[in-house]
């Protein structure tokens, strides 16, 4: 014997169950170019058959190369402050064009950072391990992905 819901006289959600619309959003759908078919060698293609010429690659919107250049960019500054961290760890040779290079590249960076707690470094002999540079590191991380989430924004449509 089943049960079936339709017909329970006693179903107390019936009463009082309203409807609520959600909106959701998705990203868009862009079109993309379709595969030409492979030509043979020696053949000339002709680029001017205006078939999907202005069709972003891989169906990018168009905040698609922003995104792409900003995460670039914050990969190379974390990859530094990573690199300074590292070499101030491991008692690196200031003299060194390399080291100065990244002390100095990331400086402006990390100099937001400092102040905000009572120490900026930990020394253990002549290893340093830098707390500005640790809440820089995050501090940027954060700021690219509030960026990114901004961004992405461009790229939503209501359904």
């Amino acid at each position: 014997m089943t049960h079936d819901r339709r017909t329970d006289p006693v179903d107390p959600v019936d009463n009082e169950t309203r409807v609520v619309e959600r909106q959701t959003y998705v990203e868009r759908e862009r079109p993309v170019a379709d595969p030409t078919p492979a030509q043979p060698a020696g053949s000339q293609v002709n680029l001017n058959s205006g078939q999907a010429a202005d069709v972003e690659p891989g169906g990018a919107g168009p905040l698609y190369y922003v995104r792409r250049v900003l995460s670039l960019l914050f990969g190379v500054l974390a990859v530094l402050l990573g690199l300074r961290i590292l070499m101030l760890l491991l008692v690196a040779n200031q003299q060194n064009a390399i080291v100065d290079f990244v002390y100095g590249a990331t400086e402006p960076f990390v100099a937001p950072f400092r102040g905000i707690f009572q120490f900026n470094e930990v020394r253990a002999g002549d290893a340093t391990l830098d707390i500005a540079a640790l809440v820089a590191l995050i501090g940027w991380l954060l700021v690219y992905l509030l960026l990114m989430a901004v961004l992405r924004l461009g790229d939503r449509d209501r359904v």
